[in-house]
């Protein structure tokens, strides 16, 4: 039992804290929050220059009939996603987290890892007229295999020390709490 749990203390996962839209004018917003532990393996990939593809993945769920007939008429996506590379720079000591040409360099893998598994204020579905009663949609969070250099997908292929993927959710509403009125 107590090989299990040492086991298990090591292996990588990703998990969804919290995933979230927001509907702003004609597109939406999603927001979202993960808890990112890299595998030993990964680690050492990752230390020895390996740069690791992470992407966020957005599939619009309901409706559907409104998809479809965008995606006819004028090749709407309903789908999105967005990249982000960890790399490490031993020259530096530091981690670096890049996207769309945009690099943040951090001191620690730690921090590195708290950056990359935060997203807000991701918009997708621009120029899209979903009423938010009627909007249903997923978010993920995963390690990008097809991404990685071809060795180390062959690496990857079946080893569970390699798989980090936070499964779809479904997004949620933001919860607004009231606020207070001033009693006269």
């Amino acid at each position: 039992m107590l090989l299990l749990c040492a086991y298990l203390a090591h292996a990588g996962s990703i998990k969804t804290i919290k995933s979230e839209v927001e509907f702003n004018g004609n597109h939406i917003e999603l927001a979202g929050r993960y808890l990112v532990t890299l595998s030993p393996d990964i680690e050492t990939a990752l230390k020895n220059g390996l740069s690791l593809p992470f992407t966020y993945e957005f599939k619009l769920t309901k409706p559907k009939l409104y998809a479809w007939y965008r995606n006819f008429a004028d090749s709407f996506n309903s789908t999105a996603s967005i990249t982000y590379r960890l790399s490490y720079q031993p020259l530096t000591r530091q981690y670096r987290l890049n996207t769309s040409g945009l690099t943040r360099s951090f001191n620690s893998a730690e921090e590195a890892l708290v950056a990359l598994s935060i997203i807000r204020g991701w918009t997708v579905l621009e120029g899209s007229n979903i009423d938010s009663d009627d909007f249903a949609g997923k978010i993920r969070f995963r390690l990008d295999h097809s991404l990685l250099p071809k060795s180390y997908q062959l690496t990857a292929l079946g080893d569970e020390d390699w798989v980090l993927d936070s499964g779809w959710h479904e997004l949620q509403r933001p919860v607004s709490t009231p606020s207070a009125e001033p009693v006269p």
